[in-house]
């Protein structure tokens, strides 16, 4: 049945290339345009048969448009910017603010497999700005998410989620931008009724209460239904969010550091060097994975900016010994202040468990 619709659509353009003036240019690049997204390989046959010689420039450039697309869309990759690069061209020039986003997302695309970092990130911001100046949220909603592999793609975590976060809330405001389409039409539906319950029959005023209390509970249902999406959004986003948190923290210089400190023993030559802005850094990752800085003030606001610090690297299990000499103080000293911590700030007496557990449960 597919492979008819394609011979189908190749014959209809065959036929229209018997018309003057290009006329089977138009149809093919307009047939294509409305294919790509659902079938990219018919679109791609009706491509092949276009007489490039035919085209003008501005059929041109969508014709080169539409084959970056469907290489992007197929995941093949992009091995010249030639084709791309034409088209950015002629829409810089020519083209309204939608045309000029795509034209710049899909050559970002294309930098990004060509290895065209700073360029391509460029590009995407570019594709970005655009296409939320033209409010077409759908469109910005995937160009985040590609950009958000780019990031990925070379580990700059923080612009990745950043990426995230931005296609999520454009795809809230896709969602806003249909209910209030629904709003619209809602209210006509009420408007004609009040009219036909002013002129109408009064056997007719049964049937449109019953006809508005239908139309009502579909609305209802649909409105479920896009609160489930949304809930499964919101799950899935909040999920991706940390697993890169994790993935930060993970890989972080600083953790890394601190880690290192387990394997010292007592007789180890002491750390090089641990800086002031070493300690602010490990107690926001531990603050934004773990809230372990909150949860630790929520139990006692008495806590210093150094009982802290001790209560982090406990909770990544170095011992007193590995890391007295950062906190400027001897074991037996270090020691009895973890006690101190204990028993008479979070006022845990009477627990049988270490600090260090305590402060790993929270």
């Amino acid at each position: 049945m597919r492979n008819l619709r394609i011979l189908l659509y190749v014959f209809v353009l065959s036929l229209a290339a018997c018309h003057p003036e290009g006329t089977n240019v138009k149809q093919g690049l307009d047939k294509a345009a409305q294919l790509i997204e659902q079938d990219p390989d018919t679109a791609s046959i009706i491509l092949e048969t276009i007489g490039m010689n035919q085209m003008n420039e501005a059929q041109l450039a969508e014709y080169n448009l539409l084959c970056t697309q469907f290489n992007e869309d197929k995941n093949i990759p992009h091995s010249s910017d030639n084709q791309i690069r034409q088209a950015v061209s002629y829409y810089e020039q020519y083209g309204n603010e939608l045309q000029k986003s795509r034209a710049y997302y899909y050559l970002a695309c294309v930098e990004s497999d060509l290895n065209q970092e700073k360029d391509a990130e460029v590009h995407f911001k570019e594709a970005i700005k655009l296409a939320a100046q033209a409010e077409e949220y759908e469109q910005m909603t995937k160009i985040c998410k590609r950009c958000s592999l780019y990031y990925q793609k070379y580990e700059n975590f923080d612009e990745a989620l950043e990426m995230e976060r931005k296609a999520y809330a454009s795809q809230l405001m896709l969602i806003d931008s249909k209910d209030n389409s629904t709003v619209i039409l809602s209210s006509a539906l009420g408007l004609l009724g009040v009219m036909s319950l002013l002129f109408g029959l009064l056997w007719k005023k049964h049937l449109t209460v019953h006809s508005q209390l239908d139309t009502f509970k579909e609305e209802m249902q649909m409105k479920e239904v896009e609160s489930d999406k949304l809930v499964m959004q919101c799950n899935y986003l909040e999920e991706k969010y940390q697993s890169l948190q994790q993935h930060i923290y993970e890989n972080s210089p600083v953790v890394s550091k601190v880690r290192q400190l387990k394997e010292r023993t007592g007789l180890s030559s002491k750390i090089s060097f641990f800086s002031e802005k070493d300690w602010i850094e490990l107690l926001r990752l531990q603050e934004s994975v773990y809230g372990l800085v909150s949860k630790l003030r929520g139990i006692s606001p008495k806590l210093t900016e150094e009982d802290l610090r001790v209560c982090a690297f406990l909770r990544e299990g170095v011992q007193p010994a590995c890391f007295a000499d950062l906190m400027k103080l001897t074991v037996e000293t270090l020691t009895r202040r973890i006690s101190r911590i204990k028993t008479e700030k979070l006022m845990l007496a009477n627990s049988k468990e270490s600090l260090e557990d305590i402060i790993k449960s929270l």
